[in-house]
């Protein structure tokens, strides 16, 4: 019967000679600003956030005009969506007083500091399409 390789995520199976070597858990203990950093991944690295940042990335725009902007986003996740990133300070929500139709959404300086990485990510799903490995539609 064949063995099955080992997860080397696991921390707490214990291998023969590998004193000294630590699991990938552990740094993350040692180092809260490992947590942190994806805390916070969670919100700008989300498929939506790309999305929005990218869609806002040439000017503000209102809330519908985002919506038919951004293919495949519906308004309960774009709204979701804003909210976390206007809470997190990268999309600002302003909105005058004279209607609610004059609420517009923008990159805020924070927001702009992801735009060569919105930038990459999506130069390499190009990439990825070019060479016919992306994903099936």
């Amino acid at each position: 019967m064949e063995q099955a390789e080992e997860d080397p995520g696991v921390a707490d199976v214990e291998r023969p000679g590998a004193e000294g070597v630590e699991s990938p858990g552990t740094q993350e203990a040692r180092d809260p600003g490992t947590a942190r950093c994806m805390e916070i991944l969670s919100v700008v690295g989300d498929l939506w956030t790309l999305a929005v940042v990218m869609t806002l990335e040439g000017s503000e725009l209102r809330f519908n005009e985002l919506l038919r902007a951004i293919p495949k986003v519906n308004a309960v996740t774009l709204t979701s969506r804003l909210r976390k990133l206007v809470d997190a300070g990268v999309v600002s929500r302003v909105t005058e007083s004279r209607s609610k139709q004059s609420t517009v959404y923008a990159l805020t300086p924070f927001g702009r500091k992801l735009l060569p990485i919105v930038h990459a990510v999506r130069s390499v799903a190009l990439d990825l399409e070019r060479s016919g490995h992306a994903p099936p539609r």
